[in-house]
């Protein structure tokens, strides 16, 4: 039983860390198995990853920064949605064929209310003699 909890076990404390070396044992370790088996797949291996170097800062500090730059991410995002959906860029010049087709209709809307307000004056004129 007191091999199924480690943390009662019998054994010093010391016997329950792991030192740095063993760490650094055990990533060298890891590292030659990913190697190899990009090589028995005749991938090349990826990058390692950089470690981050060391930032002093403080937490609130960190994440004061990270808001910032969030806010001004944000801000960027809204200017460019306003610029893609400025009225302006909604539409676009009329081609020319469409502006004839339109001065026709405009034309013919002229011509019946021109002859709508003839019939209706010699309507008048006839109803008052």
């Amino acid at each position: 039983m007191d091999d199924a909890i480690p943390s009662i076990s019998t054994a010093g404390v010391g016997s329950r860390f792991v030192s740095q070396a063993e760490l650094e044992d055990a990533k060298a370790k890891r590292d030659e198995q990913w190697k190899a088996a990009y090589a028995r797949l005749g991938q090349e291996p990826p990058p390692p990853p950089t470690d981050d170097a060391y930032d002093g800062r403080s937490l609130a500090e960190k994440l004061a920064a990270n808001r910032h730059g969030a806010h001004a991410f944000q801000a960027a995002k809204q200017e460019e949605w306003e610029e893609r959906n400025k009225l302006g860029n909604q539409f676009r010049a009329l081609e020319e064929d469409e502006v004839l087709f339109l001065d026709s209709v405009l034309e013919k809307q002229r011509e019946e209310e021109r002859l709508r307000k003839q019939m209706d004056g010699e309507e008048l004129k006839h109803f008052r003699e």
